[in-house]
């Protein structure tokens, strides 16, 4: 059975599919602009997170070296207390690292496996750091090695999270990927359609205006 398709009447549908397009681009526009908002904050808490680990980790290196000299049997040479820090300066070290540490720690999620393998080699890191001040050891070589593990690994997390402000959130990826797809085809379907329509419906019209003129 043919079906006449300039006798459909597509006042209603064209109203139904337009607000159907308004609607899927007003959903467009609202994940975009949640996007945006979205890789702001991780940005943020991106350069945040930079920021603590690198305070963290030079406080770190430079109360191990600053200890290792105070004990050394060379630290009555004068070109050693010539860079010693005073005590002012040392106080503010460890204040400064434990600051930026216990903001690291906040800044981390513990249900991600390599946010929780950071948190570990910072305990680690500060663990192994406290023994040797407790002890009074001279050798902080240990104390160095594992900051510099902890530094290192805490790159890959960085740039992983770089990497996903990159790629997008997921409703991102979705919208980007299927969704506007999906209005494209539906529009140029729909705009498709309107223009057979209306080309029919004129070769319908036409031999009604040749028997007038007759």
């Amino acid at each position: 059975m043919d079906i006449d398709v300039s006798t459909i009447p597509l006042t209603p549908i064209a109203t139904v599919v337009a607000a159907l397009i308004t609607a899927l681009i007003a959903y467009i526009n609202l994940t975009l602009s949640k996007e945006q908002k979205t890789s702001e904050f991780r940005q943020a808490w991106i350069d945040g997170l930079r920021n603590d680990l690198a305070a963290f980790f030079s406080s770190a290196r430079a109360l191990c070296r600053t200890m290792q000299e105070a004990r050394s049997p060379h630290a009555s040479d004068e070109d050693v207390r010539g860079f010693r820090f005073s005590k002012e300066q040392v106080g503010k070290m460890r204040f400064d690292g434990a600051e930026s540490l216990y903001r690291i720690k906040l800044r981390l999620n513990q249900n991600e496996p390599a946010h929780m393998e950071l948190n570990r080699l910072l305990d680690s890191a500060t663990t192994i750091q406290n023994q040797i001040n407790i002890e009074k050891g001279q050798d902080y070589s240990k104390a160095i090695e594992a900051i510099e593990r902890a530094s290192s690994y805490s790159q890959t997390i960085l740039k992983s999270e770089w990497e996903r402000v990159k790629r997008g959130e997921r409703a991102f990826r979705v919208t980007k990927n299927w969704l506007m797809p999906i209005i494209m085809i539906i529009s140029l379907v729909f705009i498709s359609t309107l223009i057979f329509n209306s080309t029919e419906t004129n070769k319908s019209m036409q031999p009604t205006a040749d028997a007038s003129a007759d």
